[in-house]
């Protein structure tokens, strides 16, 4: 499921709106995994974009009921997305994290405030009642570091700019930003034209328009590079996402299922 948080913020950023969108997640062994439910709000020349990943069901079970959340707030200037702040956060039954980094892009600074709480099992003796008695206790802890890297776009912020930079014109565009999957790996986004595009929309429905590939390199050699095709509908919207055949538990897919837009 981590790999399509990549994807849900290709939401066609080029118009000037307030939208709210909702993509399932699907495996073809499981069915139904999760969905994400998306909203980019403008207000002058400012901005709130959130994604909020849920899992269901199975996968929910085996994630210990994870729901992740990103959050970016910052200025709108010639129609580009600058952040201010970017918040991470993940949560589970048993433990959260927050991660807040807070962009001085005039220091060329980022500095990240992270705060972790988790649930441990305690156990003491009650020698009155010759009685264990255990209890789950919540631990904290928190840092402040300033990051050794700057970077002027976080995973939402340079997601509603995309299609500025990667095109037609600009068929390839290497994403550097704070909370993409992770900041050493290798991602690229390509815009697909010819054969590259006629195969690839086969896995998709009609009505596909511009269809692109996302490639996330992983750090150790041993793991497999993903490959992630996103297709827009004629509206200029994100509709699907597919990444291939995995394994034994067959095809994952995110589909469009809720789409509202209040234009300006």
């Amino acid at each position: 499921m981590k790999f399509f948080l990549l994807t849900f913020i290709l939401i066609g950023s080029v118009y000037a709106k307030d939208f709210s969108t909702r993509y399932d997640i699907n495996v073809d062994m499981f069915g139904k995994v999760g969905y994400a439910d998306i909203t980019l709000k403008e207000n002058g020349n400012t901005y709130e974009a959130k994604l909020i990943a849920n899992t269901v069901d199975i996968a929910a079970t085996l994630l210990g009921n994870r729901v992740e959340t990103f959050t970016s707030k910052g200025k709108i200037v010639d129609g580009k997305y600058i952040p201010d702040i970017f918040i991470k956060t993940k949560t589970s039954t048993r433990k959260s994290r927050q991660q807040t980094y807070h962009f001085n892009h005039d220091k060329k600074e980022i500095t990240l405030i992270e705060k972790k709480s988790k649930l441990v099992k305690s156990t003491k003796y009650n020698p009155i009642k010759f009685k264990i008695a255990r209890k789950d206790i919540i631990k904290k802890s928190s840092k402040e570091i300033v990051l050794d890297t700057y970077r002027g776009d976080d995973i939402l912020s340079s997601y509603l700019n995309t299609q500025a930079r990667c095109n037609s014109d600009q068929k390839q565009y290497n994403l550097l930003a704070i909370g993409a999957y992770n900041n050493k790996n290798d991602v690229t986004l390509s815009y697909l034209d010819g054969l590259q595009k006629t195969s690839a929309s086969s896995h998709f429905a009609k009505n596909t328009q511009n269809i692109y590939n996302l490639h996330v390199k992983p750090i150790d050699e041993d793991k497999s590079t993903v490959n992630i095709l996103i297709a827009f509908d004629n509206d200029g919207i994100v509709k699907e996402a597919f990444l291939g055949e995995i394994f034994w538990i067959g095809k994952i897919t995110a589909k469009r299922v809720y789409h509202k837009v209040s234009l300006k």
